[in-house]
């Protein structure tokens, strides 16, 4: 007896709620054009409640995407809620997605008809054209849970209208029929459905008339309500300023002196310490000055052979590199110079092929380009190593500009609105954080006034050739002693001319084939090709075609491969 009862029990409300409903009897929609380009809009909708109701809602399309895929919303503004006799209800408005919610709660929605009357203005509900200005208005809508009776709309334009054309479709969304009968009478358009709306069909009035009855926005005003529903693509202009606060306060270097010229390099610093800190970069460039530095110094030497394949047809150039000095003698020699030396001569060698170096250098690399940073920073000309500075900014950079993708893609899905303006204030402002954080490494205070230095010496081995250096004693002791440091900053075809008729004898650390007469230019063009060989040999590196089969594989890996199918 108590399990039955307990079943009534649980079945009474179940009844109760399959004994409720309700329907729309009447949908009377009211809407007047106004001159200021506002709509306002009364929809009067009966309803018939059977069983016990709190009231009803209406929810209206708010967001909307343009065709260049950016958000456009209708702005609304709810002006009342009534009874059929003018009382008014208690109302509640709330976003739902990119629908306007209202909640109107109507007293004795019991077993009875009830009408509601609600009034809300739209101040950007018109269509602008050319030759026309439109309404297109869903003015019943397609997502109501029932069917609608009568239906009809009374379209009121201003006085004066002219050129006034009107048509309404009708059914499920997208559809194109025309069930309902659309009458004009001067500037008074009346909608009128000859059956009732089915589940999810609604009506739509279009109704045109001529320009000037209405007042256009301006394009300014046009513009600041796109930049109000797309607020996120002005997201880059406090990221701009805010990395320009913080560059002027972490990343701008000291304010520089004026550059003297100078005639000697900067103490202490090696020719790729020189070109590091000119652009803040430990380039091939450098590397392969500290190369032709070392051979000057007499830690190698450098011979240029031509190598003659396919029966003669066709010459190599080669180079070859031969230990001159030992081991024991690197001791006073830069950390990335011995580094250097040590990857060029590798255990006991006395000579390396330029060749034998390609695919295998690249492994000495990074600790090379470390230890120049290292000593820059040693020698207090930064802070912080300029490389891990600009890779931290750029990872930074990276995760603003693909971390707004998911977030818009969940703003879609749950607001409704258009993933474009996120996805474009986010590429944007990681544009300018990398822009900004490429820039972010600072010299100290000793920096700048060094690479015042190295621009005064680059000065003077860019224009040494010219008249107010005539005076200087050009010997080539000094051509060879600065030669490196040229290279490093990218003038030794300069520096080489200025020598022309002085440099006439071949060093005995670089031996080559000369062809004709020797000079300063055709060297210095030995030693560019020099560079730009090591430069690409050293940093090259084999193809990775991955691991094993056996320990590491995968359906589909491997070569090969591929499908097929039937035709």
């Amino acid at each position: 007896m108590l399990a039955g009862l307990a079943a009534l029990l649980l079945l009474a409300p179940a009844q109760a709620r399959a004994q409720r409903s309700y329907s729309i009897e009447r949908f009377d929609a009211g809407i007047v054009v106004n001159r200021d380009a506002s709509i306002d809009v009364t929809e009067t909708i009966t309803v018939r409640f059977v069983g016990a109701w709190n009231g009803v809602y209406r929810s209206i399309p708010v967001d909307y995407r343009s065709p260049q895929g950016f958000n456009w919303t209708l702005r609304l503004e709810l002006v009342s809620a009534t009874d059929g006799s003018g009382n008014a209800l208690r109302t509640e408005a709330s976003r739902q997605r990119h629908y306007l919610k209202y909640k109107m709660w109507i007293p004795g929605a019991e077993d009875a008809t009830r009408v509601v009357v609600l009034r809300y203005r739209a101040t950007n509900g018109l269509r602008f054209f050319e030759d026309h200005d439109e309404l297109y208005w869903n003015v019943t809508g397609d997502e109501w849970d029932v069917p609608l009776g009568v239906v009809s709309a009374r379209i009121e334009l201003p006085a004066g209208a002219t050129g006034l054309r009107a048509t309404a479709f009708t059914g499920a969304f997208g559809a194109t029929s025309k069930d309902a009968l659309v009458d004009t009478t001067g500037n008074v358009v009346r909608i009128t459905m000859q059956r009732p709306l089915a589940y999810r069909e609604g009506v739509t009035a279009v109704v045109g008339w001529d320009k000037g009855v209405v007042r256009e926005p301006s394009v300014t005003q046009r513009f600041f309500a796109g930049l109000a529903d797309n607020w996120a693509v002005l997201i880059p202009l406090p990221v701009f300023f805010g990395m320009l606060a913080l560059w002027r306060r972490r990343g701008r270097d000291p304010d520089e002196l004026p550059v003297q010229v100078r005639y000697e390099p900067p103490e202490g610093l090696t020719p790729a310490e020189v070109g590091t800190l000119a652009d803040e970069r430990p380039d091939m460039r450098d590397l392969t000055a500290s190369i032709v530095d070392l051979a000057v110094k007499g830690y190698l030497r450098i011979e240029e052979r031509e190598e003659k394949r396919l029966l003669g047809l066709v010459t190599d150039r080669e180079y070859v590199f031969h230990k001159v000095k030992d081991r024991s003698a690197w001791r006073d020699l830069a950390d990335h110079e011995r580094r250097l030396l040590d990857g060029i001569f590798e255990g006991d060698a006395t000579t390396a092929k330029l060749s034998d170096l390609k695919n295998q250098f690249y492994r000495k690399l990074p600790a090379i380009k470390d230890a120049v940073f290292e000593r820059l920073i040693a020698h207090g000309l930064y802070a912080s190593r300029p490389d891990k500075v600009r890779s931290r900014w750029l990872a930074f950079a990276t995760v603003l500009g693909v971390a707004p993708i998911p977030i818009a893609v969940v703003l879609a899905a749950k607001f409704g609105v258009m993933p474009l303006p996120y996805i474009i204030g986010g590429v944007v402002s990681a544009a300018i954080v990398a822009f900004f954080g490429w820039h972010m490494p600072a010299r100290t205070v000793k920096g700048a006034r060094m690479i015042e230095q190295v621009k005064g010496f680059g000065e003077f081995l860019e224009r040494v050739e010219k008249d107010r250096f005539e005076r200087v004693v050009k010997t080539p002791e000094m051509f060879e002693r600065f030669l490196p440091y040229a290279m490093a900053l990218q003038v030794e075809d300069r520096w080489a001319r200025a020598f022309d008729g002085i440099y006439t004898e071949p060093p005995t650390w670089y031996v080559g084939s000369y062809h004709g007469a020797f000079n300063a230019a055709r060297f210095s063009s030995s030693l560019g090709d020099l560079s730009s060989a090591a430069g690409t040999t050293m940093a090259s590196m084999p193809r990775s075609s991955g691991g094993s089969g056996f320990s590491g594989g995968f359906s589909g890996g491997g070569f090969g491969g591929g499908g097929g199918g039937a035709f």
